[in-house]
């Protein structure tokens, strides 16, 4: 793959083939039907991807396009000769990505724009703390991922409830599911808890008989634990498992006591949908990135923020339900930052000059970009 055709490898071909290179790969060329990288329909596929150096973000013309262009504007006549290629600095090798995704672009309004969010991205990056750069990688990744036309897997948040004077007593398990079937979107959830098992209210609310999703369903302990190793065979057997928790740290324990298969988690999101495998989603992570703050939030808070409505928390259920509302309301989104923006725009008065800049909440790093500061 490389970057900076537009911008940089005009300067390296002969002086009588300039204009015709510009011309062919402008935004408005580019689109269009009929151009010799159009996909069919009209329409430009670009690589996005993250650099690992500084985590910025780049538009990646694959070396086939270029080679392409090159014999097309040779063999139409259009220059007297094959232009040379880009110099090798322009080169950017997959183990030089941190991830990459295929971007179709419709229109030269759509590239334009595109571009212009990346300038303004690539700014905020500058200065990210490298926890917050990691988390907005995996933002990206995981929203991909739930956008993907193969979706192959299932999607499952869970909770688990212990008895307040005593976490290693379980006392209840939640969860809700989204699959997808023939390209219909399903759902199943569930609230699970122990029969004659301890009850909070001291410490922690007892909501254990306010499930608001279904009924609630009773077994002894050896049954829970059964029914929960069933559940997990049952997805696995569908393809890769998306394990969504909320601060996956309090629940991991409690998990592996219950027989799901924790130490088989991989932490890393794929960059694309793999074959099979268990992947574990950290929502305070993704709302992090999201808000460009490494305080965690906790699942009340987080809700509210993303203007989802919670009622009856502190039932393992519910408590799953609502992790998993949050997860399909960032995944099914704009990329991170266009998406933060559109959630909670700045207030108005940052464009006014000598005016201290305020958001609609709390301050996170803007900046304004020409789109011509993106390299691609």
């Amino acid at each position: 793959m490389t970057q900076g055709i537009v911008f940089e490898w005009y300067k390296v071909v002969p002086e009588d083939c300039v204009e015709a290179l510009k011309a062919t790969l402008h935004p408005g060329s580019v689109t269009a039907p009929g151009h010799p990288l159009s996909s069919e329909g009209g329409g430009l596929e670009l690589t996005l991807g993250t650099m690992k150096t500084n985590n910025e973000s780049r538009m990646l013309f694959s070396t086939a396009q270029v080679e392409y262009v090159r014999y097309w504007l040779y063999e139409m006549g259009i220059t007297p000769q094959q232009i040379p290629l880009p110099r090798a600095c322009y080169i950017v090798t997959p183990d030089m990505l941190r991830s990459e995704v295929q971007t179709m672009y419709k229109t030269a309004q759509d590239l334009r724009k595109a571009l212009k969010d990346l300038g303004k991205a690539n700014k905020r990056v500058k200065d990210v703390d490298p926890d917050i750069a990691d988390r907005r990688e995996t933002f990206e990744k995981v929203r991909n991922l739930y956008q993907s036309t193969n979706k192959n897997g299932s999607w499952i948040a869970m909770d688990v409830e212990a008895w307040e004077r005593d976490h290693s007593e379980i006392t209840e398990f939640g969860y809700g599911v989204v699959q997808w079937e023939n390209g219909e979107q399903k759902t199943e959830s569930g609230h699970w808890v122990v029969k004659g098992g301890s009850r909070n209210g001291t410490y922690v609310h007892d909501n254990r008989d306010w499930y608001l999703f279904g009924k609630t369903e009773e077994f002894s302990r050896s049954g829970l634990k059964q029914r929960i190793e069933t559940l997990m065979e049952d997805l696995i057997k569908r393809g890769p498992v998306y394990v969504i928790l909320h601060d996956w740290r309090a629940d991991i324990g409690y998990l592996r006591q219950l027989g799901v298969p924790v130490d088989k988690f991989v932490f890393i999101m794929p960059n694309t949908p793999p074959p099979y495998g268990l992947f574990c989603i950290d929502t305070t992570n993704l709302f992090s990135a999201l808000e460009g703050q490494k305080q965690a939030k906790g699942l009340s808070r987080m809700c509210r923020i993303l203007g989802m409505e919670t009622d009856r928390l502190h039932n393992a259920g519910n408590d799953a339900q609502y992790t998993l509302q949050a997860l399909m309301s960032m995944a099914s989104g704009l990329p991170v930052d266009a998406q933060r923006d559109a959630r909670w725009p700045p207030n108005p008065s940052e464009n006014l000059p000598n005016v201290k800049k305020t958001y609609a909440r709390e301050p996170r790093p803007e900046d304004e970009s020409d789109y011509d500061d993106a390299m691609w």
